[in-house]
C-alpha cells in the first residue's frame, strides 16, 4: 500500500516542482494519478464492479437520486442508474448526461460513415440497456432496428422502454457464455449461428463488444456477420488498436496470447486489445474490406496521439461490396 500511496503522491506532486510543463504533458500526470487509483479499484474488487454486492446495494440506493437529477434534463426517459452501469461502467453514468452524449455520437458516426438513414435496417449486436437505440429511435423508421445481448438484466430495460416500445424495436436475448455477464449461457460465441437470414440488414454495429472477445469468438462473429450484412452494407465496431502501442497512460495491456493483447491476465475478456490487421484479415476472408479508418479513440490519454474521434476507444468500418 505504501508503494502506491507513494506513486500517487508523486505523480500529483510533479506538476508543482514543473510549472512551465504545457497543458498536455501536466494531463499526462494526472492521467497516471488516476490510473493508479483505478488499478488499485480493480485489485480490492476483481472483475466487474458492479457485481460486488456491497456496490450493487448503492447503485441501487442512487437510483432515485439519479432519477430525480434526470427529470428537469429531459432525461427521464433513460434506464435507471444501477441499470446504466451493467453495460457502461460506473465511470460518469450519474445524471445520464454521457449516457445521451455518447449514444448520439455513435449515432451521428453512423450517419455520417455508414450513411445510416431513416430506412436503414439496422442490427446492433450487444445493445446493452440501449444506449444507443435511444438515440437511433430519434432517426429510424418504426421496426428498422434489432438488438441483442448475453445481458438479460441490461435487455429488459431495453424491452420496457416506453419510447423503444413505440418504435416497435425489436430486443432478442443471445445465450452465449460469458464468465462476467452470463456464466450459464448455453452456447459458445465462436459457435455461435445468429437467428437471421442471409443479407438481412443494411448496417451491422458492434460498440465494446469486440474489447471483450478473445480471437475464436470474434473470428466466428466477422463470419456471421458478413453473411448477414446486405452487399453495398456496412459493419462498424470499436476496439482497442494497439497500432501505436500496448503500453499507454491510459489503458495498458501487458500479457500476451497469440493475436491478442489484454489487461488481465486472470479474465482476459475484460478488455482485449488487437492489431487492426487481424480484423481487416478476418473480414476479407468473407469478402468485406475496410470502407475507412480506423478512428482513433481517446482512450490512450496521449497527447501525442491525436483522437480522429469523440468516442473513447477505436472505430472501424467495413463494408461488402
Amino acid at each position: 500500500m505504501k508503494i502506491v500511496s507513494n506513486d500517487i503522491q508523486s505523480a500529483l506532486a510533479a506538476p508543482e516542482v514543473a510549472s512551465d510543463l504545457t497543458q498536455p504533458a501536466l494531463a499526462v500526470y494526472r492521467n497516471r494519478a488516476m490510473n493508479i487509483v483505478k488499478k488499485l479499484a480493480k485489485r480490492v474488487i476483481p472483475g466487474v464492479s458492479w457485481q460486488n454486492p456491497w456496490i450493487n446495494l448503492i447503485l441501487k440506493a442512487l437510483d432515485p437520486i439519479d432519477l430525480m437529477v434526470r427529470i428537469p434534463k429531459g432525461l427521464g426517459h433513460l434506464p435507471i442508474y444501477s441499470i446504466r452501469v451493467r453495460s457502461n461502467g460506473i465511470t460518469k453514468q450519474f445524471g445520464g448526461r454521457y449516457f445521451a452524449k455518447y449514444g448520439k455520437v455513435i449515432s451521428n458516426i453512423l450517419q455520417e460513415k455508414a450513411f445510416l438513414n431513416h430506412n436503414s435496417n439496422v442490427l446492433e449486436i450487444g445493445c446493452g440497456c440501449g444506449r444507443i437505440a435511444v438515440a437511433l429511435a430519434e432517426i429510424l423508421d418504426e421496426g428498422n432496428y434489432t438488438g441483442i445481448d448475453i445481458e438479460k438484466v441490461a435487455l429488459s430495460a431495453c424491452k420496457t422502454s416506453n419510447r423503444l416500445i413505440d418504435k416497435k424495436f425489436k430486443f432478442d436475448f443471445m445465450d452465449i457464455y460469458n464468465r462476467e455477464y452470463n456464466p450459464e449461457g448455453k452456447y459458445l460465441a465462436s459457435h455461435f449461428d445468429f437467428p437471421f437470414k442471409d443479407e438481412n440488414f443494411d448496417i451491422i454495429f458492434l460498440i465494446s463488444v469486440f474489447t471483450h472477445m478473445v480471437p475464436d469468438d470474434i473470428s466466428n462473429y466477422i463470419k456471421e456477420i458478413c453473411r448477414m450484412v446486405k452487399r453495398n452494407g456496412f459493419c462498424m465496431f470499436s476496439a482497442f488498436l494497439m497500432d501505436y502501442g500496448t503500453m499507454t497512460h491510459g489503458l495498458s495491456f501487458p500479457f500476451h496470447d497469440g493475436e491478442c493483447h489484454f489487461y488481465n491476465q486472470i479474465i482476459p475478456e475484460i478488455s482485449v486489445c488487437y492489431y487492426s490487421s487481424f480484423f481487416i484479415n478476418e473480414f476479407a476472408k468473407h469478402g468485406m474490406s475496410l470502407a475507412c479508418g480506423p478512428s482513433i479513440g481517446s482512450w490512450r490519454n496521449d497527447p501525442y496521439i491525436k483522437p480522429s474521434s469523440e468516442f473513447s476507444q477505436d472505430i472501424l468500418l467495413f463494408t461488402r461490396g
